[in-house]
């Protein structure tokens, strides 16, 4: 197992990088190739004594949070990005971890490794922590329109990492809505629940609101590109609120801060919850390859949990299993299309 880490990408590279990778090396039999600046890779990591199997490989050039993504990925063609991603291509790495620029790794992976046949667009996938466990959303910000067929296919893709990744026996597949009625939502919302509740092999409980998701009473939502960044971001800014105000509170009188103290373990546990380091990152599903998209502000564990997550999909072939639910999906469709076309020649 080969795993090629971005190490130029985050907003404190390349030390959340390399630390990371190091923890990663030493907890599993994985070579972890750190790309970017070699001189500077090879000092970092002569500041760790000891970890596993790991390998640098040169990357002059750096796609930074300011650049256009279409406009970097043309003509930064030895960014450390790209670099690793080619290692992915040329068979030289299984899968790849970054914390770069998101519309760089989009467009970056696309371009370089190619859709999986019959996915017509890729989809990032986040994870939220709910009452139960945690939930995929997807789509979270890669695609802005989507067609209800796109939909449908991230609904697959979702499945697919939810059970190989994630180990869920069968997830529950909801579609993100305004209400859980069939008749919510535009023509388009419609669409996608008749062609999902036409599919026997997904398990769909239909159109779900963000308190049921929140809740737990799905495993996998699908919505476009818009909506889902709009809801990782709403969540963001309503965890950063509710820290605050925790905070705030805490800090008002002496009593308050000895109750701080006497729920210091509940309240690190409630944070632990909804760390996103401590998920296995983004995927980047749709591409032929294994891509696993983390935050810029990330830590050494999530870039370790991250590579992990690259891990445990490589080893559960999961483009291999998202290849069949699309295939099985194109099944569907096919039928719904003979039993339109036998009720207009009736």
């Amino acid at each position: 197992m080969r795993i090629a880490v971005d190490a130029m990408g985050s907003d404190n590279a390349p030390d959340v990088e390399v630390e990371g990778a190091v923890a990663a090396s030493l907890e599993r039999d994985t070579q972890i190739i750190l790309v970017g600046d070699e001189t500077v890779l090879k000092e970092k990591l002569a500041a760790y004594p000891k970890h596993g199997d790991i390998k640098v490989v040169h990357a002059s050039q750096v796609i930074t949070m300011n650049d256009s993504p279409a406009d970097a990925v043309r003509h930064k063609k030895d960014a450390s990005l790209l670099v690793a991603l080619r290692l992915v291509k040329d068979g030289n790495a299984d899968a790849i971890v970054s914390a770069g620029n998101t519309g760089a790794v989009h467009i970056g992976a696309r371009t370089v490794l190619g859709p999986i046949r019959g996915v017509s667009r890729s989809a990032i996938c986040g994870t939220f922590p709910t009452t139960e466990g945690r939930v995929l959303l997807l789509d979270i910000g890669a695609n802005v329109d989507c067609s209800a067929r796109q939909l449908c296919e991230f609904a697959e893709m979702g499945i697919a990492y939810s059970h190989y990744a994630l180990g869920v026996e069968k997830p529950r597949v909801g579609l993100l809505n305004i209400g859980e009625e069939v008749a919510k939502g535009g023509s388009l919302a419609k669409e996608v629940h008749r062609n999902l509740t036409a599919a026997p092999h997904v398990n769909f409980i239909g159109n779900v609101e963000p308190r049921a998701m929140f809740n737990g009473e799905a495993d996998v939502v699908v919505c476009d590109g818009f909506i889902g960044n709009l809801m990782l971001k709403t969540s963001e800014a309503v965890a950063h609120l509710t820290g605050n105000l925790l905070k705030a509170q805490f800090e008002a009188s002496s009593m308050n801060k000895i109750a701080a103290m006497l729920a210091r373990k509940s309240l690190l546990a409630i944070k632990a919850k909804v760390d996103p380091n401590e998920s296995a990152g983004a995927p980047l599903l749709g591409v032929n390859g294994i891509v696993i998209i983390i935050h810029g502000s990330s830590n050494p564990t999530g870039v370790s949990n991250a590579i992990n997550g690259a891990r445990v999909a490589f080893d559960n072939r999961l483009n291999q299993h998202i290849s069949e639910n699309i295939e099985e999906l194109r099944n569907v469709e096919k039928k719904m299309r003979l039993e339109r076309d036998g009720e207009c020649n009736s």
